[in-house]
């Protein structure tokens, strides 16, 4: 037969495991909240990073719409000071 004074120090020990317990529960919650806040963290990293990338993207292309149009543009220039050149051989021929 248990005494009293046995079944007190077998709920102290109780007690004390059980609070062992809700400070290693509370630790756990503290890190899931940690890593939830990381989590976040690198979710708001990786959508502006992907924003950065369309940016990126955006200006290539606009960059290679403005060199094409540019060489479009050059290369009627050329064809349009040709076409000059030739009329322009034309009107000496005639004067001749």
């Amino acid at each position: 037969m248990e005494t009293i004074e046995s079944l007190q120090k077998k709920v102290m020990a109780q007690s004390d495991i059980i609070k062992g317990y809700e400070k290693v529960l509370k630790l756990n919650e503290k890190e899931l909240s940690n890593a939830d806040q990381i989590i976040k963290m690198y979710e708001s990293i990786i959508d502006y990073s992907s924003s950065e990338m369309k940016n990126a993207q955006q200006t290539m292309q606009a960059s290679d719409i403005v060199s094409n149009i540019s060489r479009d543009e050059l290369m009627n220039a050329l064809d349009k000071i040709k076409e000059l050149e030739q009329a322009n051989k034309k009107l000496r021929e005639e004067t001749s």
